[in-house]
């Protein structure tokens, strides 16, 4: 089972991939996910696999935070940073795949690449 690992996320659409900028790298570590892409959104989140043997699917449940699009003016604490959840079905036993995840209220295809095990 591929579940712990470096993965890399990389958006599709109509089966090509959009430019770099669509691109992310994911480590997956006892089912507790957290990653980063080119344009500095940070992802957190789990990835819990089903119990049973035949049914070969996990289920991503997790976040991504926007960096500051501004820099808070001096004495303030706002910050303009948004939070979007991202959930799905996935196969952790399948070494690439192409599947399809909601992220906040769209849905994306994406192809996720098992990259190789973690030190």
């Amino acid at each position: 089972m591929y579940a712990d690992g470096l993965y890399e996320i990389v958006l599709h659409r109509q089966r090509q991939p959009i430019g770099s900028e669509g691109h992310a790298l994911l480590v997956c570590r006892s089912g507790r996910l957290f990653g980063a892409d080119a344009r500095g959104r940070i992802y957190k989140g789990r990835l819990r696999l089903y119990a049973k043997h035949t049914v070969r699917k996990g289920f991503l449940d997790a976040i991504y935070e926007t960096p500051p699009r501004v820099k808070p003016r001096c004495g303030t604490t706002v910050d303009m940073q948004s939070i979007v959840s991202i959930s799905g079905e996935i196969d952790p036993t399948a070494r690439s795949q192409h599947t399809k995840i909601l992220i906040g209220r769209k849905t994306v295809a994406v192809k996720i690449t098992y990259l190789g095990p973690l030190p």
